[in-house]
């Protein structure tokens, strides 16, 4: 998926609004059915691999070349490749979630030193701000992500409003973090639309399609086939491109981030 980044008009960074917009192949590759019809397709090639297998006993020998186990391998450092970047991937929008919160935590415990009213407006803006975004994360509706979107343009207008009529230390620490944490939103909702290469999802599939036929041959041409491999290989090489898919799409896998850190931040503002 791309983003396009549309930034608002008061005279610092605002927080970025992000219109996503799919490719068709990424569309594709994050649909459920594909999956499925990948596993019937892989299916398919190892049993191809069984029938063409019996198919060529009955006309003449096989000669192993010692070059399958090669072949094989080269398959395992392709699939361990996909495996570590997508797993990098979501372990970097865990950095992002607890990066954010701490900025949070950083901006209010500054609030305090700001002038009364300021700092129960800062308080009240986070609260609503973490609410619409867990809201957002856990829903996809993006109404909310725009509704955290204008309360920290306003937040943004009226911290700048109050730098111009008075200078503190407090005042510059906290438009600190809240800087940090602009950036650090944004890095993390893009980070949830980036997927592993399609390309390289597409040799995936394509290897471990052929490793299935080759699987199949190898275990059919013997005078007793054996289904043992063939079944591990198909149970393994099934669950590892689920995970995969799973890792690549945080929105709508079963591996998610945790949104445990803001919601302690949450409680954090809301008791002191």
């Amino acid at each position: 998926m791309t983003g396009e980044v549309l930034r608002g008009t008061i005279p610092a960074p605002a927080f970025p609004v992000f219109i996503v917009t799919d490719k068709s192949h990424q569309v594709m590759l994050d649909s459920l059915w594909v999956i499925g019809l990948y596993i019937l397709l892989l299916f398919a090639s190892i049993a191809g691999g069984i029938w063409y297998a019996a198919r060529y006993r009955k006309r003449s020998r096989w000669e192993g070349s010692g070059i399958e186990n090669s072949i094989v391998g080269i398959f395992g450092l392709i699939i361990s490749f996909t495996f570590l970047q997508a797993g990098n991937a979501h372990r970097e929008r865990f950095a992002y979630l607890h990066k954010e919160a701490n900025n949070i935590e950083a901006l209010y415990r500054y609030s305090r030193e700001m002038p009364d009213s300021f700092r129960l407006y800062t308080k009240t803006m986070l609260q609503e701000f973490l609410k619409n975004q867990l809201t957002y994360e856990q829903s996809g509706n993006i109404g909310f992500f725009y509704n955290a979107k204008k309360q920290s343009d306003a937040y943004w207008a009226n911290l700048a409003a109050l730098q111009q009529q008075q200078h503190s230390a407090a005042i510059d620490k906290v438009a600190e973090y809240f800087d940090q944490l602009q950036d650090t939103v944004s890095l993390f909702a893009y980070s949830n639309y980036e997927r592993t290469p399609a390309f390289v999802l597409f040799l995936l599939v394509v290897v471990s399609v052929l490793i299935g036929f080759l699987v199949g041959f190898m275990n059919g041409v013997k005078e007793r086939v054996h289904y043992m491999v063939p079944l591990i290989y198909f149970v393994t090489v099934s669950l590892t491109m689920l995970v995969i898919s799973d890792l690549n799409n945080p929105r709508l896998g079963l591996i998610r981030p945790s949104y445990y850190h803001l919601e302690l931040t949450l409680e954090y503002i809301r008791n002191n």
